[in-house]
């Protein structure tokens, strides 16, 4: 062992030199990428984490279904909004589980549900730096880490109950795994690669394969020692794996008869690979309109879809008859018949069909009926973009609401990617070899392009229907090329030649945008603009002027330029990326920016203590019948059940902390009350027109809710003949008119809701809301979700 001459110690480089001994600047200095990642980390940690306890729920829809697996387990197999498996929410339920294994964990709770994607968020930028740093060195993981950190919409969907965190870690992680199957030529590493993709597909549905072709192509040239009838077998077994793996679960549940589990929202057939083709993949390509899903309505024949009173075998297209041994829809389910198809004139539709949030089916911001008026914290009707910026074009990312949210520092990932091309001397696997496409640093670039590149194209011109919040799966590869790419524009840079202004003009053109980008919100952004200008023109000069100049001053400080340079193009995706902790984006989209992130700025969390009026708790799985649970078929037949409900259900799941439902707490809570101490032991508690209007009363009680129209109101489950055979059959009891899709012409369930309206008696508000203005039985309250129009509770016991 080496060691001093004179002392006798350790020389101060040597490996066996332990940190403790070190001051903390020798650490820094010995560990300077790693102190680096820590505090990217750590910043990734603040942006999404601060202050969620203080939000509340961010997204109903999703909790009511999460509240509803803690109760009854089997229906949140199906991925059921409500514990008596009515109808499902229109994603898969992987997500969802983990949100569940969260609250069953840590108790029901807003910031609960959030954990699980803010804790991806920050495995996804150790994931990137990770891909990155592995061939082109820790400065560009670094870069690439803080990028992805610092992408507004990236924060904003760590901080919500929406799934796409999660869903970005897993395609990360598959991403990782198909590199690693390259440089091991191992086909279990493409497996695993392709079985993440399966994973992410039960995450978000087609949004995962965004990846697939990144996979196999990026396999097929990585590998190119193994015979190409080897590879091809290889990657036809993947193939065959992606499709098993991201089936199973669609598989699963369309092989149970429709009467023995719930409808499955979205979809218009009431099958799963009705709304993994329809409603979540042509749909959202903008292929076509086969008239299902959310914002489509019934068939044609009869007025919004709606069988008349004492027509009809009871059964429409995709439904099964009343006395589901499940409590939903089926029973003995008829031929698939057609899909329903919408009908003209329909009113308050969004982008596809939706409903937006926040409107009524007259497409009218309205206040809450069943919950508190739209743009709450905890809301379903806050906040959030939908097909942002303008008719398709390349330049839809750069215009206001998509740029804002991902496009910051695309224009110096493209122009950095220029720093890598070699164009190959022949367009064959040994002209890839010989061009450095098919080495490790050439396949990580490849596979990143392969990544952003289609998803380019879908959001600058798909007229299908999107969220904006959707673009944050492109910034997982937007933020690997800004690293990938500064690293070859720094090495050019410091060669010389032409290709060494690469990085002054990147620097110079990509901080122009940003200005011009914060010029969509110049009063927020004020003095952020000088900022970026001035900082822009000088970093760029300078950048410039040591190119032409290279004097050895300026030399000598060529780091610390070209650092504080590419620093000041961080600034403004900083402050973008800190909106959603000033707003609390509490609301049902993620948005980041000025402009929304929930619709409200504060999103503080009141709570419900989960004790009601009498002593009655608004928690657990409660005394209600849940038909394949009582009755003597269905999947559920083998079950106990006791007061409480399910044997291996969480009865009583104590109060939720943090709901931040605002004015609708008090409202819900009386509500709550009314309906538990009417109950005549219904299978759910109440009817309402949709998800919209439901969510919370759900949430808040544990107890069945019957979400008449799914998400936005305009699924058709029943038609009034099985709506009498629900009422006559003790299996619903009170409805609630008005709200999203429900109640007015035009929406998917109206038919069912005037027959409501003519043949049950309504409900005085005072008994069960909080009145505001109007008659008792036409009082607007605030009782219960968000989104919704005015409101009227009736009560069909005896009616004919």
């Amino acid at each position: 062992m080496r060691q001093d001459k004179c002392t006798g110690n350790l020389p101060h480089d040597h490996p066996d030199r332990t940190a403790a001994g070190m001051n903390f600047p020798g650490f820094f200095n010995r560990y300077r990428a790693e102190c680096l990642l820590f505090g990217i980390l750590f910043l990734a940690a603040f942006l999404n984490l601060w202050n969620i306890w203080n939000q509340g729920i961010s997204n109903t829809y999703y909790a009511a279904a999460v509240k509803t697996m803690l109760v009854n387990p089997m229906a949140g197999f199906f991925n059921s909004l409500d514990p008596a498996g009515f109808i499902t929410v229109d994603k898969p339920p992987v997500g969802l589980w983990v949100q569940a294994a969260f609250a069953a964990v840590l108790g029901f709770s807003g910031w609960v549900l959030v954990l699980p994607q803010a804790i991806a968020g920050i495995g996804s930028v150790a994931l990137i730096y990770i891909i990155v740093s592995r061939p082109f060195g820790k400065p560009a993981g670094l870069i690439a880490a803080l990028a992805l950190a610092l992408t507004p919409i990236f924060v904003a969907i760590a901080r919500n109950g929406t799934m796409d965190t999660q869903l970005i870690f897993v395609l990360l992680l598959a991403i990782w795994a198909v590199l690693k199957a390259t440089r091991e030529r191992s086909l279990p590493w493409l497996l695993a690669s392709v079985v993440l993709v399966g994973i992410g597909f039960n995450i978000k549905m087609i949004q995962a394969f965004i990846v697939v072709p990144a996979i196999l192509v990026v396999y097929f040239l990585g590998t190119t020692d193994v015979s190409w009838k080897k590879r091809v077998l290889h990657i036809g077994l993947a193939v065959v794996v992606l499709l098993a793996v991201s089936l199973s679960w669609a598989v699963a549940v369309d092989s149970v008869p429709a009467g023995e589990r719930p409808y499955i929202g979205g979809s218009g057939d009431n099958t799963v690979l009705g709304l993994i083709i329809d409603y979540n993949g042509l749909h959202r390509l903008g292929i076509g309109d086969t008239g299902s899903g959310p914002g489509n309505s019934g068939p044609s024949g009869s007025a919004n879809g709606q069988a008349e009173s004492g027509q009809g075998t009871g059964v429409i297209p995709g439904a099964g008859a009343a006395g589901s041994s499940f409590a939903g829809p089926g029973g003995s389910q008829d031929s698939p018949g057609t899909p329903p198809q919408a009908p003209s004139g329909s009113l308050g539709e969004g982008p596809g069909g939706m409903v937006p949030p926040g409107q009524g089916s007259s497409g009218l911001q309205q206040p809450g009926a069943s919950g508190i008026s739209g743009g709450a914290p905890g809301g379903m009707g806050s906040g959030g973009g939908m097909n942002s910026g303008g008719s398709p074009s390349i330049f839809r990312v750069f215009r206001e609401g998509l740029a804002g949210d991902i496009s910051w520092l695309l224009l110096f990932a493209l122009i950095g990617i220029l720093a890598w091309v070699r164009r190959p001397a022949t367009f064959s696997l040994q002209g890839l070899q010989d061009a450095g496409l098919t080495g490790e640093k050439g396949l990580t670039l490849i596979v990143m392009l392969l990544w952003l590149i289609p998803g380019l194209v879908y959001f600058s011109f798909t007229s299908g229907f999107f969220h904006d919040y959707y673009i944050a799966t492109l910034a997982p590869p937007i933020a690997g090329l800004v690293g990938i790419g500064m690293d070859g524009m720094y090495q050019k840079y410091v060669s010389g030649g032409l290709s060494g202004w690469l990085l002054p003009i990147a620097v110079l053109i990509t901080g122009l945008a940003q200005v011009f980008f914060l010029t969509y919100n110049a009063d927020f952004a004020g003095p952020l603009v000088p900022v970026v200008l001035v900082g822009t023109l000088a970093g760029a000069g300078l950048l410039a002027w040591i190119q032409l100049k290279k004097t050895d001053a300026l030399v000598h400080h060529r780091r610390q330029i070209i650092a504080v340079a590419l620093g000041i193009l961080f600034v403004a995706p900083l402050v973008w990326s800190c909106t959603p902790i000033m707003t609390g984006n509490g609301g049902n989209i993620p948005t980041a920016g000025p402009q929304g992130s929930g619709g409200v700025i504060g999103g503080m969390g009141g709570g419900l203590n989960g004790n009601m009026p009498g002593g009655s708790a608004l928690t657990g799985a409660g005394d209600y019948r849940v038909a394949g649970v009582d009755d003597a078929r269905g999947f559920g037949r083998n079950q106990t059940r006791d007061k409480n409900g399910f044997t291996g259900g969480q009865p009583g799941v104590q109060g939720i902390q943090g709901l931040g439902v605002g004015g609708a707490v008090n409202g819900t809570s009386k509500l709550g009350s009314f309906l538990i101490s009417h109950s005549s032991n219904e299978t759910w508690i109440l009817a309402v027109p949709s998800a919209q209007d439901g969510a919370n009363l759900i949430i808040a009680t544990g107890k069945p809710v019957m979400c008449l129209g799914g998400f936005t109101g305009s699924d058709q489950v029943l038609n009034v003949t099985t709506l009498q055979e629900y009422i006559h059959g003790d299996k619903v009891r009170y409805f609630e008119t008005g709200g999203m899709g429900g109640g007015q012409e035009g929406s998917g369930n109206s038919g069912i809701f005037s027959w409501v309206s003519t043949h049950c008696t309504a409900v005085p508000a005072s008994e069960w809301g909080e009145a505001t203005t109007g008659a008792a039985n036409q009082t607007s309250t605030n009782a219960g979700n968000a989104g919704a129009g005015s409101g009227t509770l009736y009560d069909c016991l005896g009616a004919a």
